[in-house]
């Protein structure tokens, strides 16, 4: 980042402290480290063995880039925090501004999921904010962010920098036919050499040739748009193996897959579907290089949070998958290797700890507690509290003494 832009940055980050009461840090990404203000307060003094330190606000700062110029995501430990990306005159990532750690909702919530049970004390002492607050509270570090950085951030502007860059591979793959004069055939061996680079972890080398890649297709398809598209999706294929031998998940890249393929087919313009390309293969080079540890953290925590919102409600896995647009058998999976829970156990677990609150009050009746609590029926909910609990919900209200709410 540019000294004129750190001090922009400091001072943004300075305001938005003083009005909202929240933390505002900067990042400088391209050097992954915190500038001047150091980590948020949370992450000096955390002892989360899972928490990946600064990775977490890199993983928020990539998805603010991707998504509109904002983001508000989970840390391993189940802080919350906003996101907006600094760019600069190219339209690369350069750095962001970073608030938190903030809760949203009922403290009590936080406190109840924490996984290390030591850091209760300084939770308590952290801002409470309405989901409204929150939003507020990232749409006005994006535009800070925004101001700091001279450009706007739109979806397609995130992308600029590389689309340029594409441009100029088809151009010049364009140049070296014509001077070449020679018959135009793809150059098979450089799919090779792109799944190497990928399965090697070299970024830059990667996206390089897949700039070329991607103008040789143009130039050998003699820009013809269907023809185009089926060597697009013969391309994803390939990436998406790469990608998978480089560490990445294969029942998300695959879910992913779909989706893409479905797009594709909506495209009528090369211009349209060079921006878009440019997102998505921008996108596949990001997962061979994730923060998939971070990732399914912030996954976790928003299916927790959902839960919390909706455990009076009748819950399904499809509810739950489509909030967080995984696939159910992949969210399945990454729940239960988080917290230990099946997601179904969890659901269950809530809806106990929210019945404790209503069996204080002696003039709900318990078929009005299970109800409230979102629990089929009462035996039902007589059933779940007492393997959780270890005694009957009648008990646990009589041991309490019956106290009014």
């Amino acid at each position: 980042m540019q000294e004129s832009q750190k001090q922009r940055c400091f001072e943004y980050a300075g305001h938005i402290t003083a009005l909202c009461g929240v933390c505002v840090s900067v990042l400088d990404v391209q050097n992954k480290k915190f500038l001047r203000t150091g980590n948020p307060n949370v992450c000096k003094s955390c002892t989360y063995k899972k928490c990946s330190g600064v990775n977490t606000h890199l993983y928020g700062s990539n998805e603010a880039y991707r998504w509109d110029g904002q983001y508000i995501y989970y840390c391993p430990l189940g802080m919350m925090y906003a996101a907006s990306p600094v760019v600069d005159e190219s339209g690369r990532l350069d750095g962001s501004l970073i608030a938190g750690p903030f809760i949203v909702g009922d403290i009590q919530d936080t406190i109840f999921d924490l996984p290390e049970p030591s850091m209760e004390e300084y939770v308590m002492s952290l801002p409470v904010f309405t989901p409204a607050n929150a939003r507020h509270l990232a749409a006005i570090l994006a535009a800070s962010a925004a101001y700091v950085a001279g450009i706007p951030h739109t979806k397609a502007s995130s992308f600029v920098f590389e689309q340029e860059k594409l441009l100029k591979s088809v151009y010049d793959a364009r140049e070296r036919l014509l001077k070449d004069d020679k018959e135009n055939v793809y150059p098979i061996e450089n799919e090779k050499r792109l799944h190497n680079l990928i399965c090697s972890h070299d970024k830059a080398g990667a996206q390089q040739l897949l700039n070329e890649i991607i103008g040789q297709i143009y130039c050998t398809c003699n820009f013809d748009l269907p023809t185009i598209k089926i060597r697009v999706m013969e391309l994803i294929v390939i990436l998406s193996r790469a990608t998978i031998d480089a560490g990445a998940d294969v029942r998300e890249i695959f879910l992913f897959n779909s989706n893409y393929i479905s797009e594709i087919e909506k495209f009528d313009n090369l211009d349209d579907l060079s921006v878009w390309l440019c997102s998505i293969m921008h996108r596949f080079i990001n997962y061979s290089f994730d923060f998939t540890q971070v990732k399914h953290s912030d996954i976790v925590y928003k299916v927790m949070e959902y839960v919390k919102r909706n455990y009076a409600s009748k819950i399904s896995l499809d509810d739950v998958s489509k909030h967080v647009y995984l696939s159910r058998s992949y969210l399945s999976s990454v729940f239960k290797e988080e917290t230990g829970y099946s997601l179904f156990n969890y659901i269950n677990r809530v809806r106990v700890e929210k019945s404790k609150l209503y069996l204080l009050d002696n003039t709900i009746s318990l078929v009005d507690v299970a109800a409230l609590c979102g629990f089929e029926d009462q035996s039902y909910f007589t059933k779940v509290f007492k393997k959780a609990t270890g005694i009957s919900p009648k008990k646990y209200r009589n041991s309490r003494g019956n106290i009014p709410a």
